[in-house]
């Protein structure tokens, strides 16, 4: 204690002072040790969760805080207390108690300082070390962790892009981005096999040049499949397997693959994973082996699925596709055996090639029976300008020439196959999407030209299929339609027998006492047809009746009947006509053949002049039955020509 002029202040003794900051110092001391062991066995207790261990939390807390509390009391015992012991004797000693202090003082306990001192050394340089190990173990443990956390994240967003899709292509895409995005590689590609064709070939690419796709492509048995299916799981081609892999395929492109995994799942080969190089310029590690071929697995799987799920629709839609063309083909079957009109079924087929797969034009070509060439007969979707304008078309003449020789359907989807290679010089389109062949027993019946879809698909097998039917179907109908047209059509003038004549008209007489409805008929007779014969031949004759024909039919519409009466005498039924309508037909008759020129079958002769007499007869005005109206138009038909000829006459009027 000490005392000055300005006032007096008191100090605590220094033995109080030392007190003081031991008693800090032991705390300070204490706690330290007391978190760093707390420190220590939580990442004891990490380590432990981290590889799996079984520990319970609350038995490994237990533990925990009797260490703490044992090295705590045995650190105060051992070490502390001596510790504060020694200083309390040395501050008496320093205070000038030097005796009690001497008392105090033995040399066992500045022993058992000194061991104490020595063992916590010991203890804390060997705890240092144990620390330092465990730091470098839970780094690399972390460092581990990461690269597990990533490929974990790799394979939950291969996961994800592998689960959200039925469709091949989106899958295949999904599947090569996780490569370049995720895992740093600079390319990636997928190849699938297609077991219809035995085919392996490129799907997609990324990062890779797109010649791949026309160049890589091989079958099953390459030996590329053998080197794939290998006990490491992949195949890194060596720098001679490159060398020869460029020039199977013919690419340098096939340089920068440097690993192939199969993708398959058991022992069904689903395709191939193609990759290239890293980004960062690195080695592929094992652990990214591991990974791919982790990710190999989930999108064999998907994408297996999805082939298998696209087939499966592709074999549905093939099935109700065939089942609807069944259908059709057995609707057309009805329609085409309703008629033995040829015109009206050639519409009809034309309607029926067309409609049925939806195109937007055809054109429809049989063989005449005048000339032995193609003629068009019916067109659809087109005008007549456009269907005249084919004849000058490089591509349709080529297209027309092919069929003649081949018989057999031409796809402009298929143009550049091998059997269409020559076609490229004509270096134009097609104007048809497909040109398919009429055959009657093996030989050209007909043409059917079919133009593109409506809703831009290709015409697939089946279609094909159907149109071939169809056009059976269609020549087997053209050719009852003809036959039957030989039986009820005079071979030189082309109009109906007589037989036919004489069928319709009871028809027609009972439709009109059915609907109340009127007939007129007319009864033609070239007039002084015999000298004709006598004077020109017969087979000058034949060429008068050929064109007074062609003059009857250009003069009557579809609904009316010209028949060869017989002979020179001609007849025409005029259904739903009165008289005065019927005597307007007749006058433009006669007056056409009064005027026409009829060529000499000798070559330089004068042309042959020659008119026509005709008498009209109406039901039910002038006749209650077929036999009678006849009868009446005929009494008329002799009636004109008694009274000078080239005249019409109508029954009960004139």
């Amino acid at each position: 204690m000490y005392s000055e002029n300005i006032g007096v202040v008191e100090t605590e003794a220094p033995g109080e002072v030392a007190g003081f900051f031991m008693n800090k110092m032991k705390m300070s001391i204490a706690i330290k040790l007391d978190l760093l062991l707390a420190c220590l066995w939580v990442a004891v207790y990490l380590a432990a969760v981290f590889f799996d261990l079984p520990v319970s939390p609350l038995v490994f807390m237990v533990a925990g805080v009797g260490t703490v509390l044992f090295v705590h009391l045995s650190i105060t015992r051992k070490v502390l207390t001596p510790l504060q012991k020694f200083i309390e004797i040395a501050d008496k000693v320093a205070d000038g108690d030097v005796n009690e202090g001497l008392e105090d003082l033995r040399l066992s306990d500045l022993e058992e300082v000194q061991g104490s001192f020595t063992k916590i050394v010991g203890s804390m340089i060997e705890s240092r070390v144990a620390i330092e190990d465990y730091m470098r173990t839970i780094s690399e443990i972390n460092k581990e962790l990461e690269q597990k956390v990533d490929s974990l994240s790799a394979l939950y967003y291969g996961s994800q892009a592998m689960g959200g899709s039925l469709n091949v292509d989106t899958l295949v895409r999904n599947f090569i981005t996780i490569f370049t995005d995720r895992l740093t590689v600079n390319g990636a590609g997928v190849m699938l096999y297609n077991e219809k064709t035995d085919l392996v070939s490129v799907k997609d690419l990324i990062g890779i040049s797109p010649e791949l796709f026309a160049k890589f492509r091989f079958y099953s048995d390459n030996q590329i499949l053998a080197r794939i299916f290998s006990d490491d799981g992949y195949w890194r081609p060596t720098e001679q397997e490159i060398n020869l892999l460029v020039a199977e395929f013919e690419s340098d492109e096939m340089r920068r693959i440097k690993l192939m995994f199969p993708m398959r799942i058991k022992d069904h080969f689903v395709g191939l994973l193609l990759l290239t190089d890293k980004k960062n310029g690195a080695q592929f590690a094992s652990g990214d082996f591991q990974l791919i071929q982790a990710i190999v697995g989930l999108a064999s799987t998907s994408i297996n699925n999805a082939m298998l799920f696209e087939n499966s629709e592709t074999t549905k839609n093939e099935l109700d596709h065939k089942v609807f063309n069944l259908m059709t083909l057995q609707q057309s079957s009805k329609v085409l055996s309703s008629t033995l009109d040829l015109n009206e079924l050639i519409n009809i087929s034309i309607d029926m090639f067309l409609e049925t797969v939806w195109a937007n034009k055809g054109v429809l070509m049989l063989f005449s029976e005048e000339r032995p060439e193609l003629e068009v007969k019916a067109f659809k979707g087109m005008s007549k300008a456009d269907v005249d304008a084919l004849k000058k078309d490089p591509a349709e003449a080529w297209a027309m020439t092919t069929i003649e020789k081949e018989k057999k359907p031409i796809f402009s989807q298929e143009i550049s196959g091998r059997s269409y290679q020559a076609y490229t010089t004509v270096n134009r389109e097609l104007p048809f999407a497909v040109y398919v062949p009429m055959l009657k027993e093996g030989e050209l019946y007909g043409v059917v030209k079919v133009g593109a879809k409506i809703n831009g698909q290709t015409f697939s097998e089946n279609d094909l299929e159907f149109f071939a039917t169809l056009a059976s179907q269609a020549v087997i109908a053209f050719e009852n339609a003809r036959l039957y047209s030989l039986a009820i059509t005079d071979s030189i003038t082309k109009l109906y027998v007589h037989r036919y004549f004489q069928m319709r008209l009871d028809e027609e007489v009972a439709r009109s006492r059915r609907y109340n409805s009127t007939i007129s008929l007319l009864m033609c007779d070239i007039d002084h047809f015999k000298p004709i014969n006598d004077n020109y031949g017969h087979q000058q004759g034949d060429a008068i009746l050929k064109e007074v024909s062609k003059i009857l039919r250009k003069n009557v519409r579809n609904t009316d009947i010209a028949a060869r009466y017989g002979g020179e005498e001609f007849a025409i039924i005029l259904p739903e006509t009165t008289q005065a309508d019927a005597k307007i037909v007749a006058e433009r008759i006669r007056r056409d053949v009064a005027h026409f020129d009829f060529p000499s079958i000798i070559p330089g002769q004068p042309s042959v002049k020659c008119s026509i007499s005709i008498g009209v007869a109406g039901f039910p005005l002038n006749a209650d039955s077929k036999d009678q109206l006849i009868q009446k138009a005929d009494s008329a038909l002799y009636k004109a020509k008694g009274s000078g000829r080239n005249k019409v006459v109508l029954c009960g009027i004139d």
